[in-house]
């Protein structure tokens, strides 16, 4: 449950939106797909902006729709986007440095 309150609120905040909140997790990824669609018809270019400072990577995006052709291409890409975001706090997980606490914060580096 708190993954998937992080996957949303680093989303949400590269996606540079604020005042959205969400009931569910499926709200939320239909939320990103609404999205996705809206950038495929009128802005592709934002929609690779956002891809790269999400760091999905253009090829795995084309492979993927290359592979499920004829499916929802907005579903692809959100469900890239999540994936992404969770492989990110999954590795902050692995690399979290609890700050000790008898050193003073001057002998840290």
């Amino acid at each position: 449950m708190e993954d998937t309150l992080k996957i949303q609120e680093y989303t949400l905040q590269l996606l540079e939106e604020n005042s959205v909140s969400f009931n569910s997790f499926d709200e939320f990824r239909n939320f990103i797909i609404q999205k996705i669609n809206h950038w495929i018809l009128n802005d592709f270019d934002h929609l690779m902006y956002m891809l790269y400072r999400i760091d999905v990577h253009e090829d795995k995006v084309r492979k993927l729709l290359k592979e499920h052709k004829g499916e929802n291409a907005a579903e692809i890409i959100a469900d890239l986007i999540i994936d992404r975001q969770k492989q990110k706090i999954e590795t902050r997980k692995m690399f979290h440095f609890e700050k000790p606490t008898d050193i003073s914060e001057d002998e840290l580096w």
